[in-house]
């Protein structure tokens, strides 16, 4: 699986959120579209 990087994603979070905090809503659309890549990158890897 390669790793991604999103560094303003990254430092944004590690900001503002403290482990086991809900995410911020202001961040809600940029970590779905982080899940979102990681379940396309896991289908991909899946066997049919």
């Amino acid at each position: 699986m390669p790793i991604v990087e999103n560094p303003p994603v990254a430092r944004t979070l590690y900001a503002t959120v403290e482990l086991d905090e809900v995410i911020p809503p202001e961040n809600y659309k940029v970590v779905a579209e982080i899940i979102s890549f990681v379940f396309k990158m896991k289908r991909k890897a899946l066997p049919r």
